[in-house]
This record gives C-alpha cells, sequence and structure tokens, in this order.
C-alpha cells in the first residue's frame, strides 16, 4: 500500500504544487543553493514569510561561493526582520566549509550534511531528497499530520519511530524529491492540524483516520516561559542610545536598545547595572510582549536621561546611521513603542 499512496501524492504533486521560488532552478548547482537557503529560512518561518526574504537574499547572493565570499554583516542585514538570526550566521558559515572542504558543491551524503553548521537530521534529510533525489524523508510537522493521519498512529512515545517505518515503506527509487515535497505540500494545503481538506486529497482512500472519522487536532498548545527585562530608551541631540548585543544569544551581534534582564515581573529598575548614572524621565513604562521560539519577552521600556555610560559598550545614533546596522525586530518595536509614548 505505501508504494500506491506515494505514486498518488507524486501525481498529486506536480499537479497541484505551489510555485515557489526555490522550486524553479537552471542548473543542479542553482537547486541545490536554493534548496540549502530555502531549508534554512523556513525553520521555524511560514513559507509566505520567506518567500520575499528569499527573493532579496538570492538576487544579492546567487550561488553558494557568491554567499562564501561575502561580509556576515551583509548577510544579517539582509536577514533583518526574519528572526532566528543565528541560522543566518550558520547559513554564512556553512557556505565557507562548503567552499572550503567541498569544492563549492553541496555534499550528498549524509553525514557530510550533518557536519555543516545548523544542519540536523531533518535538513540533511530534505536536501538530499530535494535536492539530491535520494531516497530520504525528512519528517517535519507536515509530514508527521500527514503520516500519522494516514496510519491512524498512535501519538505515544514510539509515535516518530512508526512514522519513520512507515516511511520507509513508502520511499521510491526514482522521485524522491517529488514525494517528500509532495507530503509536506499535503500537510501544508490539505491535510491541515483542523478543518481538513479530506474531500480534496488524494489519498483519502487510504487514510484510516479518514475512514474511522478519528480526525482530531492532537498537537498541544504551547506553554512559553515568561522572562522579564528592562529595555532603556535614551536619546540625545536626535540621537538614540544602542549597543551591539553580546549577552544574549537569541540577539547575539545585533544592535538593539540596552536590555537588562531581571527576576521578577516588578521590573525593578536597573539602571546603575547598566549606567553610572542615569534619571528616570518618565514616571511611566510602556510594557512590551515579545515572543521568542521558546519564551515570552515581558520588557519595560524605561526612559532615561542625563546618562553617564562606558562608551565601549554604548554608542549615538542617528535615524540615518541606524539603516546602517542590522537591527533587531525586537529593537524595531521598542522604538516605536518608545517613541509613540514619548508623544
Amino acid at each position: 500500500m505505501g508504494q500506491t499512496i506515494s505514486k498518488k501524492i507524486i501525481s498529486w504533486y506536480k499537479k497541484h504544487q505551489r510555485s515557489l521560488p526555490w522550486r524553479s532552478y537552471t542548473s543542479s548547482s542553482d537547486r541545490d543553493y536554493k534548496v540549502l537557503l530555502s531549508e534554512f529560512m523556513l525553520q521555524q518561518t511560514k513559507v509566505s514569510t520567506v518567500v520575499p526574504y528569499f527573493n532579496k537574499f538570492y538576487k544579492k547572493f546567487r550561488t553558494i561561493k557568491a554567499l562564501s565570499k561575502s561580509r556576515i554583516t551583509s548577510v544579517l542585514k539582509l536577514w533583518e526582520g526574519l528572526g532566528y538570526y543565528r541560522r543566518a550566521r550558520n547559513l554564512h558559515q556553512t557556505a565557507k566549509l562548503v567552499l572550503q572542504k567541498h569544492n563549492g558543491k553541496l555534499p550528498d551524503s549524509f553525514s557530510d550534511l550533518k557536519n555543516l553548521p545548523g544542519i540536523g537530521d531533518y535538513t540533511a534529510s530534505a536536501i538530499l531528497s530535494i535536492a539530491k533525489d535520494q531516497s530520504f524523508i525528512g519528517i517535519d510537522g507536515n509530514v508527521k499530520r500527514v503520516i500519522s493521519r494516514v496510519f491512524n498512529l498512535k501519538h505515544n512515545k514510539k509515535l516518530l519511530l512508526s512514522i519513520e517505518k512507515k516511511l520507509n515503506s513508502m520511499k521510491v527509487k526514482k522521485g524522491s524529491s517529488e514525494l517528500m515535497q509532495g507530503i509536506m505540500e499535503l500537510g501544508a494545503l490539505l491535510c491541515l492540524p483542523t478543518r481538513p481538506g479530506c474531500t480534496k486529497c488524494p489519498i483519502k482512500s487510504h487514510c484510516i483516520s479518514f475512514k474511522k472519522n478519528t480526525f482530531k487536532d492532537r498537537a498541544k498548545k504551547k506553554s512559553y516561559q515568561i522572562k522579564y527585562f528592562n529595555a532603556f530608551f535614551i536619546t540625545k541631540n536626535n540621537k538614540i542610545l544602542f549597543s551591539f548585543n553580546k549577552k544574549f544569544n537569541f540577539l547575539q551581534g545585533l544592535v538593539n536598545l540596552p536590555l537588562v534582564e531581571v527576576a521578577t515581573n516588578k521590573h525593578n529598575a536597573t539602571i546603575n547595572k547598566v549606567f553610572k548614572k542615569g534619571l528616570i524621565s518618565s514616571s511611566s513604562a510602556p510594557l512590551v510582549k515579545y515572543k521568542m521560539s521558546n519564551f515570552v519577552m515581558h520588557i519595560k521600556v524605561i526612559s532615561l536621561s542625563n546618562v553617564i555610560f562606558n562608551k565601549t559598550k554604548y554608542f549615538w545614533l542617528g535615524q540615518k546611521d541606524i539603516k546602517k546596522f542590522t537591527i533587531s525586530t525586537l529593537a524595531k518595536k521598542l522604538l516605536q513603542v518608545s517613541s509613540n509614548h514619548e508623544k
């Protein structure tokens, strides 16, 4: 039955696949690069969000070699707003290693790919399947949902093993690229977490969950830890005080407002821990909530004046200067809130 299902998925995918920029290529090397770039960008990010960033990035860096020769500051600037900036750093480092160790060609072995920064089991499998047409199927959220529903698998500790066994029965000698993309496309377009479009599904006659009407959104609502911060909004002569973040990994290397983590939701002002001197210039401080991948930031934005600071850690930027730096999405939100609050 596995092979029959695969053939139907491939046939459906060829007719109904979305037109995405990384699915159009001029050569095998262009395909490798586009798949690599798209897989990095799509980690924890929606397709609709990625498309404009992909187009802008690809327009600037057309090949792995061009990317490897670029400056990380240029890469981060193009990535600005996409978030999870570690992906950009890993992609840049991967491009350098591909040029140094693999003559500029993306490796075609699982172990070699896994040795590159930012590439885990899923990404390695996706690259080998989609770009190299090898018999691999990476398990992302869409694949997991489609396969567990088709075979009505139990959601327990052995679920991934069960999915892998079913996928092994579905692997094909030719068309692995279309098969993996087809399964993911089914999950993205029809086999949705809620209200799946079963009537249009090409494999509904083989879907045990459809036959038994056992569809349920089994996804658990993710719980997020709350962390508390103070951010400081300081202006002087139409300039704003910034710092290069070196403390928080999730903002590594990005320009941000001065930021410090605090212990409780009381948001005690920690001015003396950041600056040698500073006066609170506003009696009220707006609260900004910002969701990261595994926690939520609650940030009190404190306006200060008469600040004395370490000039090696902090610096003034005017509006024209700000555009030259990679400003975190968080910083942009803090600036917007701060500016509106000051009016």
